[in-house]
């Protein structure tokens, strides 16, 4: 037999959980979609996950840094004012975008985000298929 209950860890995942959404409403996610945080949900196939950098936790409510616009977790972003963690770029501003409400398309060479997949397709195409800033290009020797 043995197959006994174990509620002192029920009660510290409904701790975890209770955490999870007070930092959730924190950030402004509406009490509704807070509900689902610190859960298993099915995702449909073709929604899209983006993990922070910086927390390799995956990103709930995005904090977009201009004018670099790289993207992280909201309190990860609000953390490295006054420069990217990832270009070293001085940080104007933090966009909060929850991911539930404006889907967020990420290039994924350089990590910048774009609220348009048409707007990030076109910058790609532009500069030579490969990221949306171009690559540039290595310093020739003139003959």
């Amino acid at each position: 037999g043995g197959g006994g209950g174990g509620g002192g860890g029920d009660d510290a995942a409904r701790a975890v959980l209770a955490e999870e959404r007070m930092s959730a409403r924190k950030y402004g996610i509406p009490k509704g979609q807070a509900e689902f945080l610190g859960t298993v949900r099915d995702r449909k196939p073709g929604n899209k996950v983006h993990i922070c950098t910086k927390c390799d936790s995956p990103i709930a409510v995005y904090g977009m840094l201009l004018p670099c616009r790289h993207v992280f977790a909201l309190e990860c972003a609000h953390g490295m004012v006054p420069t990217c963690y990832l270009c070293f770029a001085k940080v104007e501003e933090v966009r909060k975008i929850v991911a539930s409400e404006t889907p967020l398309h990420l290039c994924g060479v350089c990590l910048r985000g774009y609220e348009s997949q048409d707007e990030l397709s076109e910058l790609v195409k532009a500069n030579g298929g490969k990221c949306c800033q171009g690559q540039r290009p290595k310093a020739e020797t003139q003959p």
